[in-house]
């Protein structure tokens, strides 16, 4: 597909409501696999519903309001299109769907409750296109498959993928200033067999990723080490293979992320703390594999701080592993502060938990805001929980995770309650001395103006170590499930060990 001048003879026409004019196609590669199950027009302007093993998707670009008709294979008997708070009316005619969008989002159509094949709606503003004779610009244009491999970028540069684009390969940037990862086309990953992190920016300042999509990772898609100063905004993630979470912010500061639609097999967004800044003596391949990242023993680094970090405005699916919104596990820095999660929705997480903190390391956590958020299918609610963790560098080796022939932690070992209890390691009640030193404590959380808008599928948990690496000062402000407030532990199903000042506001 092209995107041609329309005639003078047809400028009449702009007159309709058909709003061919607000559209803005893009020319996909033929080879692209096309849904065999939806075939869509937006503002009467065919556009391909690309297939992936976690359903179809639209990728268009719009200037103004369009309406979005949608032919399906069946006449169906219901259609919800997430998340809620968009309240976008979808009208249905026998075998086909109609609804408007007024401004740019992303959504999730599902029909008949059918979550394996869904048809996610990617609408994106009007993309500025850079020059592409700049020698600071990498551009790859729309309609073919480029198969890149490994794309490095140096300070200043750009790398653009037009909207059509399919780029197959991964990106790096290391040390750099001002980088941009921008343009509505593709970064795919599916011809890829070994696992390593797709997007990788190890201690760059100021860069930017806006308003790609990230196709199939084998291992994390977006992984900001040792950053400072970065803006993520409009990225769309679709993941189903292991290790697939959306986003990692390790040891990372002055991070705003925006406008975000990710649907992963693991953690959407997790904040960590591995490698900090000036780390040396590890193989770069090692530190974004995640096999083997955080496998090292490195010297504390005393004083070391992440903090202001702002999510806001996204949209989050979670399959069968991992979390929605995840602080953890490898936490070694000294002060995890100053942490914003809002304005946003949750719209499945199929076995975690919706928001977790799971401390495993040393670091001192506190000032974090989760405001305005509706959640509209979880598995549990919360799970903030410090202790000692596989992850954990002082985990005893036998059950560590970087441990090639781990073994699963005993019985007498794994904590009473946990989301995965095969993921901690409990000492013995004589043996809980030694570890201390190494654990941090949770403090100061405030959840507030939360919709639960069904109940979870399991309790949720606050449980810290022991006295003095404890959980405190959680609050929960106007929280509501299913339109009912929550005024107390019982009423959230909430376990608590080890911690302390848990109230439940008016």
């Amino acid at each position: 597909m092209t995107y041609k001048t329309i005639p003078n003879l047809l400028i009449p026409l702009l007159l309709a409501p058909c709003l061919v004019a607000q559209v803005i196609p893009y020319d996909f590669p033929d080879a692209m696999p096309v849904s065999a199950a939806y075939s869509a027009e937006i503002g009467g302007v065919a556009v391909p519903a690309l297939q992936t093993k976690r359903g179809a998707f639209l990728s268009f670009g719009m200037k103004g309001p369009v309406e979005v008709k949608v032919k399906l294979g069946k006449n169906p008997e219901n259609v919800v299109v997430r998340p809620l708070s968009a309240k976008v009316n979808v009208s249905i005619d026998a075998d086909t769907l109609r609804f408007r969008l007024p401004r740019p989002m992303n959504l999730s159509v599902e029909v008949d409750g059918n979550l394996d094949d869904p048809l996610l709606v990617f609408a994106n503003p009007e993309i500025p296109i850079p020059d592409r004779g700049d020698p600071k610009v990498r551009f790859f244009e729309a309609g073919k498959i480029h198969e890149a491999g490994e794309i490095l970028l140096e300070t200043g540069e750009t790398l653009f993928l037009e909207g059509g684009a399919v780029v197959r390969g991964v990106v790096r940037s290391i040390g750099s200033r001002k980088v941009s990862v921008r343009g509505a086309g593709i970064l795919d990953s599916g011809t890829r067999n070994h696992k390593i992190n797709k997007l990788v920016l190890r201690e760059c300042r100021e860069a930017v990723i806006e308003n790609i999509i990230l196709l199939d990772p084998l291992g994390w898609t977006m992984h900001l080490s040792a950053c400072e100063d970065v803006r993520v905004s409009n990225t769309r993630v679709i993941g189903w293979r292991a290790n697939s979470d959306g986003l990692d912010i390790e040891h990372s500061s002055k991070v705003k992320v925006d406008g975000c639609f990710w649907r992963t097999n693991d953690d959407c967004i997790a904040i960590k703390a591995i490698y900090p800044p000036g780390t040396r003596g590890v193989p770069f391949e090692e530190m974004i594999n995640p096999e083997t990242l955080g496998g090292h023993d490195l010297p504390r680094v005393e004083g070391g701080v992440m903090e202001d970090i702002d999510i806001t405005n996204c949209v989050l699916w979670n399959d069968e592993g991992g979390q929605g919104f995840e602080i953890g596990f490898e936490l070694r820095v000294d002060d995890i502060r100053d942490i914003t999660f809002r304005d946003s929705d949750i719209i499945h997480v199929v076995r975690g938990g919706a928001f977790t903190i799971h401390n495993g390391d040393r670091a001192r956590i506190e000032n974090l805001l989760i405001e305005n958020v509706r959640v509209e299918d979880t598995d549990r609610f919360v799970d903030f929980h410090v202790g000692l963790s596989i992850y954990s560098h002082d985990c005893p080796p036998p059950y560590r995770r970087s441990n090639p022939q781990r073994k699963p932690p005993p019985k007498e070992h794994r904590p009473e309650k946990a989301n995965n209890p095969y993921q901690w390691f409990v000492p013995a009640a004589e043996d809980l001395s030694k570890f201390e030193s190494h654990r941090g404590w949770v403090r100061n959380v405030v959840i507030r103006d939360v919709q639960l808008m069904k109940r979870p599928r399991s309790g949720s948990f606050i449980q810290g170590y022991g006295p003095g690496r404890e959980v405190s000062g959680v609050t929960f402000e106007r929280v509501m499930m299913e339109g009912k407030p929550l005024r107390s532990a019982e009423d959230a199903d909430l376990y608590l060990l080890h911690a302390r000042d848990v109230r439940f506001a008016p």
